[in-house]
């Protein structure tokens, strides 16, 4: 059978367990470590070729962000699989739980906010006090904002940081997501961080990765920006599934694009379809494995299903 993800809301409390458990377990054995590390590469690489020439941006600020994510949180799962086949990965849909005393925040799933002064978690699975140590931790160097800068530096802290509401305070609202989820082009040139702007064709992918908005909409930063800039703490870097609430956002975005290609059959659910010299094709493998195009991850029903 194809494992169902579901929403946290709608998790059992043993089914919940059993998701820490594997997670703890996956981070033990260093797999969730080098995922963090393959993310700080690839999320560097793609921060420091947004204008292109820099080689392919592979997961960030160009259309490879549902197809190259959807692999990520896949290869998470099937480790998590290998400890509990019983285990998915669930997500968090910000539309509508949007309370910090909200289930996700509670000290047997998530843990909390971070405590005033070094924003360290205390409570929770991911408390550094309860054993989650950060192994592999950076922060943004250089003039630019952390949403633009791929330089970086160590991060001598060994434990999580998160800070509420503090550098975002509102998480998206429904009609953010009905607008976007409107869209009916997935990309378009540059396909970077300026797709959309200034022309009749939005696109899809660069209004829910946060870096377009409508006229109507007073800042940038919605939808998947807003998610982590809300969480904050390490959730603002490049670094940021150090916080496994990371794989419950990005399994919302990964949903989302799920419902967009159903409610948009008759359209490319992936561009560009030719080779393009700064970001994948629709055939092209993804970087660091080489192992799955864009092509092979439009449909994810063969591997799981949503609730």
């Amino acid at each position: 059978m194809v494992p169902v993800r579901k929403n946290h809301l709608h998790m059992t409390a043993v089914e919940k367990r059993r998701f820490i458990r594997a997670v703890r377990r996956v981070k033990e054995l260093g797999i969730y470590d080098e995922l963090v590390r393959i993310h700080i590469q690839i999320n560097s690489g793609d921060y420091l070729g947004k204008d292109g020439g820099a080689g392919k941006r592979w997961g960030h600020m160009g259309p490879g962000l549902f197809p190259w994510h959807r692999q990520y949180l896949l290869i998470l799962e099937r480790a998590l699989q290998q400890v509990d086949p019983a285990v998915t990965i669930p997500y968090w849909d910000w539309t509508q739980d949007q309370s910090p005393d909200s289930p996700l925040w509670a000290d047997n799933f998530m843990g909390g906010n971070g405590r005033p002064g070094d924003r360290r978690v205390m409570t929770g699975p991911f408390a550094h006090c309860n054993g989650w140590k950060l192994n592999i931790s950076v922060v943004p160097v250089g003039p630019e904002h952390p949403a633009f800068n791929g330089n970086y530096t160590a991060d001598d802290r060994d434990y999580l940081v998160r800070d509420f509401g503090t550098v975002n305070p509102a998480l998206p609202t429904v009609k953010e997501l009905q607008d976007t989820l409107a869209l009916t082009v997935y990309d378009t040139p540059p396909y970077n961080y300026t797709s959309g702007y200034g022309t009749e064709a939005q696109s899809l992918r660069n209004h829910l990765e946060g870096y377009a908005k409508f006229p109507w909409e007073a800042n940038l930063g919605k939808l998947h920006g807003a998610g982590h800039t809300w969480i904050g703490g390490h959730m603002l870097y490049i670094g940021s599934p150090n916080d496994p609430a990371f794989f419950l956002h990005h399994c919302f975005i990964d949903k989302l694009w799920s419902v967009w290609q159903q409610t948009h059959p008759n359209v490319p659910h992936y561009l560009p379809v030719a080779e393009h010299p700064d970001v994948p094709s629709l055939n092209t493998k993804l970087a660091p494995w080489y192992s799955m195009t864009p092509a092979d991850l439009l449909d994810h029903s063969s591997f799981y299903t949503y609730a």
